[in-house]
């Protein structure tokens, strides 16, 4: 064999070696864009959902949906919302869960927020807010998301209700903030543990 087909080889030989070297040298074990929230919950790829991006957080965690961060401030059950003797409160054909909320916005222009923006998901099912609940509720001096405007670098606080089985109240729930308008995309903050009473 000619001696510049045996340098050749040798060459193709060395670049093979410091290519596996390098590829091995730079492996990660972990995937890419993937942290942990201060709740230990995993998330993928970040809190800002996108095309590619839904994120799952922590309930202490914040979520970034359409420039608008989510916040969850507190989470109750209870079989009655309001004042039940005068017809003016409503009661759970399950169980009440009543969120309280926080939300900022990094728009640039005011934004209408109804409760419909806000969805419950558990176990494949998904769950609407409750009308009756949320009337009660604002008869009872709650403030629900129900055409509030925010406008940009501002912040609001509300309240959602939703109507659920007692019996979803031992699985994973998650609160959805699904995107303004016709947007698809969408992020998620799981529920503090719920117990059955």
């Amino acid at each position: 064999m000619p001696k510049w087909a045996n340098w050749t080889l040798g060459a193709f030989g060395l670049l093979v070696v410091i290519s596996i070297a390098a590829g091995g040298s730079n492996k990660n074990t972990s995937s890419p864009g993937t942290e942990k929230s201060s709740t230990g919950h995993k998330v993928t790829c970040g809190s800002k959902a996108a095309d590619d991006c839904t994120p799952h957080v922590g309930s202490n965690d914040s979520t970034r949906v359409d420039a608008l961060i989510w916040r969850l401030s507190s989470t109750r059950q209870t079989a009655t919302i309001g004042e039940q003797q005068y017809g003016g409160g409503a009661k759970a054909n399950g169980v009440f869960l009543v969120l309280k909320l926080r939300v900022h916005s990094d728009k640039n222009e005011s934004a209408t927020l109804t409760d419909n923006t806000i969805k419950l998901e558990t176990n494949g099912n998904t769950y609407d807010a409750d009308n009756d609940g949320t009337i009660a509720a604002m008869g009872a001096g709650e403030h629900p998301f129900f055409l509030d405007t925010i406008g940009p670098d501002s912040d609001r606080r509300g309240t959602v209700v939703f109507d659920v089985p007692r019996k979803v109240l031992g699985q994973k729930i998650e609160v959805r903030f699904n995107e303004l308008g016709f947007g698809s995309t969408h992020g998620y903050i799981v529920l503090p543990s719920l117990i059955s009473s």
